[in-house]
């Protein structure tokens, strides 16, 4: 009897359940379409995109749950004095914590970039913000790249708005 209410109760949350997965799942997908849209449309292509584990530090401390890793480089050469060869490129490294108040504790440490060498992000200049349950890095390791760097972090932002 009370294996049949218990399969009766999972019958009835099942539906229930698998459709927050999947909202969850669309909004994220929808979050990195939103990224990628902004990204091309700023003139720069995706070289590599990858999900990578949380440090555990990071778990433990932040309730982090997923961290993507996102190398970009602009389509067009910067172009002026002599600088023919040379085009913008950017790590974004995407953190993803239990709830908002995990991510702004996260963001407001955020002093402490997200990486040590795990993340292959570079580690020279980076600027973040937070929306929502995660935080987004804009790093470099190229100094004249800044102005760029943070004019870019502030479309990403606005387009996720």
């Amino acid at each position: 009897m009370a294996r049949m209410s218990k399969m009766r109760i999972f019958r009835l949350f099942f539906p229930i359940l698998m459709g927050l997965a999947i909202a969850g799942g669309l909004v994220a997908c929808a979050q990195q379409d939103r990224l990628e849209e902004t990204l091309a449309s700023f003139g720069y292509v995706i070289k590599a995109s990858e999900s990578v584990e949380p440090r555990d530090s990071y778990k433990e401390e932040y309730q982090t749950l997923a961290t993507r890793v996102i190398r970009i480089k602009a389509i067009q050469p910067l172009g002026q004095g002599g600088r023919e060869s040379t085009f913008y490129r950017f790590t974004v490294v995407v953190e993803r914590y239990a709830d908002a108040e995990r991510a702004k504790k996260r963001f407001v440490e955020a002093s402490v970039p997200p990486w040590d060498g795990d993340y292959g992000a570079q580690k020279l200049i980076w600027t973040e913000f937070q929306h929502g349950k995660d935080v987004y890095f804009v790093t470099s390791d190229v100094g004249i790249f800044h102005d760029e760097m943070k004019r870019l972090a502030k479309a990403l932002e606005a387009s996720l708005q």
